[in-house]
């Protein structure tokens, strides 16, 4: 235990007291969700702390630990393609997304269709360009 409370800038004895008491502070429990290279939000569920934990996936997401290995793989290779080079992909995955059903964040269904996303410069119109299978309207 007193490595642990080391880790977060804590006393041993503080530490195993907030813990067992639940009064471990939000700061405490990140700082504890840091050092263990957890996602906050499972930490602060453990803790009880339900509401702040909803408020950090929220605004951050589920965390790695939510995904399977073949989202975690996708994702490892969304981070090593150049920022400039993810918009086509982008652009590509919301349209599949949408013919399987799903929504479009930012994209409307007359604009998926005719090959055209509010995307700025060059990738307007990708889909077109790039050969769809689907009819494009001009």
């Amino acid at each position: 235990m007193r490595a642990v409370a080391e880790r977060i800038g804590m006393s041993e004895s503080g530490f195993v007291r907030g813990a067992k008491r639940g009064t471990l502070s939000a700061e405490n429990l990140l700082a504890l969700a840091e050092a263990h290279d957890e996602h906050p939000a499972k930490v602060l569920r453990l803790a009880g702390k339900d509401d702040l934990a909803a408020l950090i996936e929220r605004l951050y997401g589920p965390g790695l630990d939510a995904l399977t290995s073949s989202q975690r793989e996708v994702l490892g290779l969304w981070e090593q393609i150049a920022e400039e080079r993810r918009q086509p992909l982008l652009y590509t995955m919301r349209v599949f997304a949408q013919e399987a059903g799903g929504s479009l964040p930012g994209v409307t269904r007359e604009e998926s269709t005719s090959g055209r996303t509010k995307t700025p410069g060059k990738w307007r119109g990708a889909r077109r360009r790039h050969g769809s299978t689907g009819a494009a309207k001009k």
